[in-house]
């Protein structure tokens, strides 16, 4: 089984936007793909990059900068009583805790350090006290579970911080990868992504992803900082007649929607097969008129969807014999590139 191949070296390193200096993107599109009965929230977003002076490759990620949930700021700005204009420390500048509890922590996951805060200045926190004995690691993960920092902070009122003390128990708040899902032949101002919004319940309270609620609740009027980051062995064979076999479930999808485009603008000539998982064909079926429309132009050859409900479960690699006979999978694979997600 071949595996995708570096053909191309990836102009991401000369990019000027990093981690340390993202690009101001602009949200243009945000759209439900998945139906209203769908278990899932998945979303089709498309970021505005005019101005960049850069290139990608399909196969790449963009990394997104989100903001924190402004509700849940303010929340966690009550519950230690401040008022959110206190100077903090945050990147080694001095700014307002509101402001750096939007941008600069993480507020949601509980540190380490956090919880034994918690646990020495509280005044009732024995069994806090008792989990955070190494012996009871894996009890504590199991406490843990679905527990975010507004939480704790509710639950013991007697554990008291100022602001700069608080700050100083988060870590920094983190980018998300998300890999791209077009290609820049195809959408050359623009990057799209596919991204399943997390939202659960858990003790009494909503919890949010923070970059997916982001992009879908938060980001329509602020700008999105994102920076390039290479997949160094994810990417098309630079042979355009070679035959690609495409494997990816639910989001994985979206390299594939990329690949695809980036093949039909350069006049690829090879074989196309896609098998793409989803929990139920009806409602969670993504990018269906996409690749719809690239069945009817020819270029994808074959297309299977597998759901939840096939014998296979979500798992599409092996549909692909079950389909097809293992003959026919074993003449792809002789020839082709794999491209499992």
């Amino acid at each position: 089984m071949s595996e995708l191949s570096t053909a191309r070296k990836s102009s991401v390193s000369t990019s000027p936007y990093t981690r340390s200096n993202p690009f101001p993107g602009k949200l243009v599109v945000n759209r439900r793909l998945s139906t209203p009965e769908s278990e899932k929230d998945t979303r089709h977003f498309e970021i505005d990059l005019k101005g960049w002076g850069l290139s990608f490759e399909v196969g790449d990620s963009l990394a997104v900068y989100p903001t924190n949930d402004p509700e849940l700021v303010g929340e966690i700005i009550h519950a230690i009583g401040a008022k959110g204009d206190e100077p903090v420390t945050a990147t080694k500048t001095q700014k307002g805790l509101r402001e750096a509890l939007l941008r600069d922590f993480s507020i949601t996951q509980p540190t380490p350090k956090f919880l034994r805060a918690i646990r020495e200045r509280a005044n009732s926190s024995t069994l806090l006290k008792d989990l955070l004995h190494p012996e009871r690691k894996e009890d504590l993960d199991r406490y843990l579970w679905g527990m975010e920092v507004i939480d704790f902070l509710n639950e013991h009122p007697s554990a008291k911080f100022s602001p700069e003390e608080f700050v100083g128990l988060l870590t920094k708040l983190q980018p998300r990868l998300y890999s791209v899902a077009s290609s820049l032949r195809a959408f050359p101002d623009q990057v799209h992504f596919i991204v399943d919004v997390i939202r659960y319940e858990s003790h009494g309270r909503e919890r949010k992803g923070v970059c997916s609620s982001f992009m879908a609740e938060r980001a329509e009027n602020v700008p999105v900082p994102v920076y390039p980051s290479s997949a160094k062995h994810f990417h098309l064979p630079e042979n355009l007649d070679l035959p690609i076999i495409m494997v990816g479930p639910g989001t994985g999808v979206a390299p594939f929607r990329a690949f695809l485009q980036e093949r039909h603008a350069l006049g690829a000539k090879g074989k196309n097969w896609l098998f793409f998982g989803a929990q139920r064909e009806s409602c969670d079926y993504a990018y269906k008129e996409d690749f719809d429309q690239f069945k009817r132009d020819g270029l994808l050859t074959r297309l299977r969807l597998v759901a939840r409900s096939s014998p296979q479960g979500l798992r599409p690699a092996p549909a692909a014999r079950e389909r097809c006979g293992n003959l026919e999978v074993d003449r792809w694979r002789g020839r082709a590139v794999f491209c499992l997600r």
